[in-house]
């Protein structure tokens, strides 16, 4: 199993970067807290005051693992093997799915972020969306983009593809 990065393109670099930063992300980095006014308050009643992206997210948390774990196994194994066809269907398979997760994050972001409603807060919102969030959309949308990419190219690598076709001659 001999890992040629020339057989890798564009879209499958990307796919490949972007599911392990996600995952950093995902894990690592703060996506939603409270307002600094209300951290005090937050501790007080025994609520954490930040939340990564798994903490935060139920459903979609496990979906970007299992989308972040088959975009690694799309790059390893466009780099390891010769024919494209197992890599192709994987992708073809994942675009869907990445796409839903593409909309699910950005309304969890973007528009419907966690609540949380402290009776010293009189009922107001006191979640800010952190930059871990905005990266981690970032992220998902580059592994869209990735995948569709991987998809547009076609054929083989240069150094896979036959370099003579075989011919016979006939006397007669």
């Amino acid at each position: 199993m001999t890992v040629k990065t020339t057989r890798l393109g564009l879209g499958e670099w990307l796919l490949g970067a972007a599911s392990v930063l996600l995952l950093v992300d995902l894990f690592a980095v703060t996506w939603f807290e409270y307002s600094p006014q209300y951290h005090a308050t937050a501790v007080m009643l025994g609520q954490r005051v930040s939340a990564n992206g798994w903490q935060t997210f139920e459903v979609i948390g496990p979906l970007t693992v299992f989308i972040c774990l088959v975009g690694i196994a799309i790059w390893m194994l466009t780099s390891t093997r010769r024919s494209p066809a197992v890599p192709v269907v994987l992708t073809t398979l994942l675009i869907p799915v990445s796409f839903v997760l593409l909309v699910l994050v950005a309304i969890r972001v973007l528009i419907d972020r966690p609540t949380v409603h402290l009776a010293q807060a009189g009922g107001a919102n006191v979640i800010e969306t952190r930059p871990g969030a905005y990266i981690g959309l970032a992220l998902v949308l580059i592994i869209f983009c990735g995948l569709y990419l991987a998809l547009r190219r076609e054929g083989v690598a240069a150094g896979d593809s036959q370099q003579f076709i075989e011919t016979l001659r006939v006397s007669g």
